[in-house]
């Protein structure tokens, strides 16, 4: 794409217009600066004293547009207060909305639209909307508060590029990845004007790894698509019946070669014994694969989600510390004052979460237009957010989740004992030889022990991941991805797990099928005693 390299140096130019200014002649104004540099003392003294609050610079830029670069957010407050305007449009169109989306305020932008309901989807002169230029400059916070506040995902600006066009051509794969999701096959098939898909462009501009997954998603989903054909079902169900068929395929072989060997003797009883129970840990292992494969892991819909939200943040005293105070936090800069903290007036409730109040936008599914709880996650196969989310699992054919997961951790236990005590009853028949074994009896063993063994190994090793992750009370996803999830980090940004009470009491829980939900509680008021403090002492400081 050619004209890239000079939107490109827009862009770069866009930033200098605001962080940069050289010369009198664009004339800046004092308000200007002390909204840029967050001096709120400084902004009420100009106020006082006669400064226009909408006076603009040689660019057209307002105090309020300088306040977005910075995330100043109570030098913003008060200039809203003052009368300031966040649909002023500078000389390219941009309103006050498009520079913090240019800059990845997302407290910012989320403070527009709760306390002073902002529209967060205008264009500028190139078509281009806050929700363009969060893609464009690869901020998944701001994208998923923009599609949670409605917008338009699917939006092409003058050169028929839509967000996610740009999130390609940046190779900001996380950014792109929240897009690809809360926009559909339509929005991956979306072309710009000159004929290039997202996974196009992603490849032309050298990003292999994005392109291709952004090809291979939208293969998959125009799978789906079509997917009403007879085998439709065998291809979403494929691997699980592999599944089956080989736990069987294994059971049928150690009884009609192991236990049944032509010519060898009669097993002794507790040979026998292990036998049979090789046979019934498999079956049970199998009736437990059913219902994992059959079972809703723990899908989360709206309707849930509301009585989450209620059940945690309708205790008022438990969240006082988070109601005037979270815009602190979720700004770049912080230290929000004079009462201008979120006003709980109710414009838009579905923001209202305590988790968005102190800036958890990783809480966010712009897909499911949601506030999730915690631990749980989007899975991008079934297109639905699941709680406690683990893996999904293409063997079971479905999501291993809250509701699963200990089903799907007592099956591998099962099968990998079943198929352990399969291979050592296989060796003692090996050595117990006989008078007249079949011409192919031992050569069917070592078959058997072959096979086994090739199975064995890596289910082994699932296995034992999945069982240590139970004991240490954390989820495959949590592990994965930790550096996403801020309740998995301490003050230093270093790994902690806050759900881990001991592998004696984590086994009892998990055994009981008892969730994270009394840590949750926990760890929540912690993190509002802890913000409590450091609000307290930014309070003092200013």
């Amino acid at each position: 794409m050619g004209r890239f390299p000079s939107t490109e140096t827009h862009a770069r130019s866009s930033r200098a217009a605001f962080t940069l200014p050289e010369t009198s002649e664009r004339r800046f104004r004092p308000l200007q600066w002390a909204a840029l540099n967050n001096r709120v003392a400084v902004a009420t003294f100009l106020l006082e004293k006669g400064a226009e609050v909408g006076a603009k610079d040689g660019d057209s830029q307002t105090a309020l547009h300088w306040a977005c670069v910075r995330g100043s957010l109570p030098c913003a407050e008060l200039l809203l207060r003052s009368g300031a305007s966040i649909a002023s449009r500078d000389v390219r169109g941009y309103d006050c909305a498009h520079v913090a989306a240019q800059y990845g305020h997302t407290g910012i932008l989320y403070h527009f639209k709760t306390k002073w309901d902002a529209h967060l989807d205008a264009l500028d002169l190139d078509g281009r909307s806050p929700l363009h230029w969060a893609a464009y400059k690869g901020f998944p916070d701001a994208v998923k508060l923009l599609l949670f506040c409605d917008a338009d995902v699917a939006r092409q600006d003058k050169e028929g590029c839509t967000p996610l066009h740009w999130a390609a051509i940046r190779g900001k794969s996380e950014a792109a990845h929240v897009l690809a999701q809360a926009g559909g096959l339509a929005l991956l098939e979306a072309t710009d004007s000159e004929g290039s898909t997202a996974a196009q462009l992603a490849t032309d501009k050298g990003h292999k790894s994005l392109g291709g997954f952004l090809a291979h998603h939208q293969e998959r989903l125009r799978d789906e698509a079509r997917g009403k054909s007879p085998g439709a079902f065998l291809n979403d169900k494929g691997m699980a019946v592999a599944c089956l068929a080989l736990i069987l395929g294994l059971v049928f072989l150690f009884v009609h070669t192991v236990v049944l060997a032509d010519g060898m003797p009669n097993m002794d009883v507790h040979l026998a014994a292990w036998s049979w129970l090789v046979v019934l840990s498999s079956g049970a292992g199998l009736f437990l694969m059913y219902r994992v494969s059959t079972a809703d892991p723990g899908f989360v819909d709206a309707a849930h989600a509301a009585e989450v939200f209620g059940a945690r943040g309708g205790a008022k005293a438990r969240h006082e510390a988070v109601n005037g105070a979270a815009h602190r936090r979720s700004s770049s800069v912080g230290g929000f004052v004079g009462g201008g903290g979120f006003d709980g007036g109710g414009k838009h409730p579905h923001l209202e979460h305590p988790e968005l109040r102190a800036g958890n936008w990783s809480a966010l599914c712009p897909t499911c237009k949601i506030v999730k709880p915690w631990g749980t996650k989007h899975c991008s196969v079934t297109n639905r957010c699941v709680k406690r989310f683990d893996h999904y699992c293409p063997w079971m054919g479905n999501v291993i989740g809250k509701k699963n997961l200990r089903d799907f951790v007592f099956f591998l236990v099962l099968e990998t004992f079943a198929m352990f005590v399969a291979f050592l009853v296989a060796i003692a028949r090996l050595r117990q030889g006989g008078p007249t074994p079949g011409p192919f009896t031992m050569t069917y063993i070592t078959m058997f022990l072959v096979f086994d063994g090739a199975v064995l190994f890596p289910v082994g090793m699932l296995t034992g991941a999945q069982v240590h992750q139970a004991l240490r009370n954390i989820t495959t996803n949590e592990l994965a991805n930790a550096h996403r999830y801020h309740y998995l980090r301490d003050a230093d940004g270093k790994f902690r797990n806050p759900f881990d009470r001991g592998m004696a009491n984590n086994a009892r829980a998990f055994l009981r099928g008892v969730e994270n939900e009394a840590a949750v509680q926990r760890e929540t008021v912690v993190n509002m005693r802890e913000m409590e403090g450091a609000l307290r002492g930014s309070d003092e400081a200013v």
